[in-house]
């Protein structure tokens, strides 16, 4: 494997290494309990130095605990971390042979392919991967052995598989990882093995490359078409990530088995339509979750416009993507909507006449803006002016001075302005005046920008977009940010129950908290398992089912559909005393989700 390959697929392995999913209820002397807490504690903070210094002297005060296996895996594990991987070999490989019944024997195998793969051995974290999966019991832990596995294979220099390489799997769960081995080696173009692998099934056609699994039956099947190696791997993993936590929580509740099947698009847009369109003609699959980015979702999108696919994109947020046809659901609001929001909030709910904007060059930006000056109009409203600074720009005092100028009007020089001290102004001191200011933008900007238009004295009700949901902006201070006003939908719903179970489940299995597109991937995935066992267990049923969700509450926050499957359900916030404050004024948004009933 080359080492440019070997950097890819790191990433898939470090961010599905299981943390904490563990039954390790440690029940020696208090002493010990108290120990193992604050190692458990320094693992999830990152001193992995410090609890491996802890796990080291509770193996050696308690060499005859009935928890030993539990201490000397917690310190291979801080090992692992510290990037120690001969070590972690060792103390793995030692503890197959004292612990051959330990009950970690899943996660040893799963720790010790890892450290054998990041060693460069891919053949050894091949078979401890396929050990992994042959004595696992935790289908949260089998589907992150199936991203492992494919990335072992798909990235390996040179692959050697048969059939008998799944003898030793039990039986209920040897088709399934052959059927999935067998579409990784195809779509790598060794169709001899990945025949030959298929046998472990006594099956002697080739593998149904297209997600027709003849293994163990799922009661559904969904698609995730997201990056999985490239540049944007780490995204796509995040909302994969999420997804996996989604099936679980409902096998769990319900026990039905949801089978995610990955197909990885490495970015591309021409390579995410392609598998959109494949998956779009095998019926076992209900529904697609995916792709990630705008371009990819809109070539995708446009591959369904005769096809009956229901395909949840969670994070793009072009606008149009979902007009492209008639069964995909944009779950991300998209920014035109987040202008149209400011707009509709600064004449409805502040009596704005006037407005001016402070706007980024970027292409999302001067999308919002237009969004902005059209709407803002539309309801009656007058843009005074608009002013544009580059994406790197920290000076913005040209802009400012231009927007006070306009307000102000042409002066004659001969006009003094005096402050209400006495002091003689100059031009650019001199307070203007605007209803409202609209200043979309990133947060590096965001915060230079605003305390320069306070420094120039030019006043008006401040209007942001999501970009204003950063520490760097509460951080200014009340008297900078003047109680500004943004939109977001990504805010952390840290109130909600289910954000708080999910959390809960992400860190139990991966030992971080989930990011936002974390908990997209887990409301895609949740939505559709929750219409089908409601009855939508059909993709025109789910179609229906989904463009019906008004206020579905999901880890990511609120999802309402409006009539073009985009979600419109956007918060509005004001910043108050450093942090973000729901405004509780009715959503202008909600004659959006009325007007498709």
């Amino acid at each position: 494997m080359t080492s440019q390959r070997l950097r890819n697929v790191v990433g898939i392995l470090l961010l599905t290494l299981v943390s904490s999913a563990l039954a390790d209820n440690v029940n020696d002397p208090h002493e010990a309990q108290s120990q193992y807490a604050a190692g458990k504690s320094l693992m999830r903070e990152g001193d992995f130095r410090e609890a491996q210094k802890i796990f080291d002297e509770l193996t050696e005060k308690y060499p005859v605990s009935d928890h030993l296996d539990l201490y000397i895996f917690q310190r291979a594990k801080a090992k692992y971390y510290l990037g120690d991987y001969d070590y972690t070999v060792t103390s793995l490989n030692y503890m197959l042979d004292r612990f051959p019944k330990s009950g970690l024997l899943a996660h040893i195998y799963f720790f010790l392919g890892n450290a054998h793969y990041l060693n460069g051995n891919v053949n050894a974290a091949f078979t401890n991967f396929l050990n992994s999966y042959r004595v696992s019991s935790d289908k949260r832990l089998d589907q992150i052995l199936l991203s492992s596995i494919a990335a072992t294979v798909e990235n390996a220099s040179k692959v050697t598989l048969s059939g008998g390489d799944f003898e030793s799997i039990p039986v209920s769960k040897r088709c399934h990882i052959a059927q999935f081995v067998a579409k990784v080696l195809m779509s790598r173009g060794d169709s001899t093995q990945a025949i030959s692998v298929i046998r472990a099934c006594n099956q002697e056609s080739s593998p149904q490359i297209d997600g027709d699994s003849r293994a163990r039956k799922a009661d559904l099947k969904i698609a995730l078409v997201l990056p999985l190696s490239g540049d944007l791997m780490p995204h796509g993993e995040e909302i994969y990530n999420g997804a996996v936590i989604a099936a679980h929580d409902f096998t769990a509740a319900t026990g039905r088995n949801v089978e995610l099947v990955p197909y990885d698009t490495k970015g591309d847009a021409v390579d995410a339509a392609g598998l959109i369109s494949k998956i779009s003609r095998d019926n076992s699959v209900i529904a697609a979750v995916g792709p990630l980015t705008s371009e990819e979702a809109a070539v995708s999108s446009a591959t369904l416009v005769c096809g009956d696919l229901p395909m949840l994109i969670p994070a793009a947020t072009q606008a149009g993507l979902t007009r492209l046809s008639n069964t995909s659901f944009q779950m991300s609001p998209n920014i035109e909507l987040e202008g149209i929001v400011m707009a509709d909030f600064a004449v409805k709910n502040l009596r704005a006449d006037t407005a001016v904007v402070i706007t980024s060059t970027a292409t999302n930006f001067l999308k919002m803006t237009n969004a902005f000056v059209q709407r803002f109009k539309q309801l009656g409203g007058k843009v005074i002016a608009v002013e544009y600074y580059r994406p790197r720009d920290k000076d913005f005092g040209p802009q400012v001075k231009d927007i006070k100028r306009e307000l102000l009007g042409k002066l004659s020089d001969s006009v003094r302005y005096i402050s209400p001290g006495g002091d003689t102004l100059e031009l650019d001191a001199v307070p203007a005046h605007v209803d409202c200011i609209y200043m979309p933008g990133d947060p590096e900007q965001i915060k230079l920008l605003v305390p320069q238009v306070n420094f120039y004295d030019l006043k008006g009700v401040f209007l942001g977009s999501d970009g204003w949901a950063s520490e760097l902006i509460y951080q200014l201070g009340d008297n900078v940010t003047k109680a500004a006003v943004f939109p977001s939908a990504f805010l952390e719903k840290e109130s909600s129950e289910i954000n708080l179970k999910f959390s809960a489940s992400f860190d139990m299995l991966y030992g971080k908290r989930p990011g936002r597109l974390s908990a997209l991937g887990y409301d895609a995935v949740k939505m559709v398992a929750d219409s089908y066992i409601s009855g939508a267990n059909s993709r025109d049923r789910l179609v229906k089912k989904i463009s019906d969700f008004s206020g579905f509450q999901g880890a990511s926050g609120k999802l309402s559909f409006g009539p073009s499957r985009e979600n419109v359900e956007l918060s509005i916030y004001r910043i108050e005393k450093g942090r973000p404050v729901l405004v509780t004024a009715q959503n202008p948004t909600a004659e959006l989700i009325e007007s498709k009933r």
